[in-house]
């Protein structure tokens, strides 16, 4: 799973693209908007089908890239643990959505009315997760990997609905979400993967 290499065409694209949503919604952006609003050739988002679900596949893209630069050595550091690398590696997504969060909220709000990117957010989710797992060392790949990627796909929807409504600056309240449904998470993956509970058990304090 690469991302394009030649990325900085995109840039000024996407970022007029979440100004564009922010201001009139996600619906609102079309390429002959967009075209208006920047030098840069549309063409540089590259694949195929309805504009917008393009547009959401680069973002998602961006959004990637931008989550694993972002990733200090201890998040990477496989003796460590996997909660604790998922919690950095989410937040740093988040850190990423935060420096367009009005756009990026309107996208949240406008994608479940815009079948086209309704349509294509469901596998760009289970990509984006899938490469967070990667980021910090584990692997996305079958037996278990693809039921890694639908957890962590949980824990990171039910934390985006938080962090919509979390204005703070610290996103305290973001982050205690964050932290439950890793713990929930962790918890539901203990019960049913091979080794889950002895390897519980094992790292419970003693009373």
């Amino acid at each position: 799973m690469t991302d394009d290499p030649d990325h900085s065409a995109r840039d000024p694209i996407l970022d007029a693209a979440l100004e564009l949503a922010a201001e009139h919604g996600w619906r609102s952006v079309t390429a002959t908007g967009l075209a208006s609003r920047t030098d840069g050739d549309l063409k540089a988002l590259g694949g195929c089908g309805p504009f917008r679900a393009r547009l959401l596949g680069a973002l998602a893209d961006r959004t990637d890239r931008t989550m694993r630069d972002g990733l200090d050595d201890d998040a990477r550091d496989t003796s460590l643990p996997v909660r604790d690398r998922l919690f950095e590696a989410l937040m740093a997504r988040l850190d990423a959505l935060s420096e367009h969060r009005a756009g990026t909220l309107a996208i949240l709000r406008g994608v479940p009315f815009d079948p086209p990117s309704a349509l294509a957010a469901i596998p760009l989710l289970g990509r984006s997760m899938a490469r967070t797992l990667q980021a910090v060392g584990e692997s996305p790949l079958p037996p278990f990997g693809p039921l890694k990627v639908k957890g962590l796909s949980w824990v990171w929807l039910a934390t985006l609905r938080v962090w919509a409504k979390d204005d703070s600056a610290d996103m305290a309240v973001t982050m205690k979400a964050l932290d439950t449904a890793l713990a929930r998470a962790e918890e539901a993956a203990n019960s049913f993967l091979p080794g889950g509970r002895r390897r519980a058990a094992h790292s419970a304090p003693e009373s």
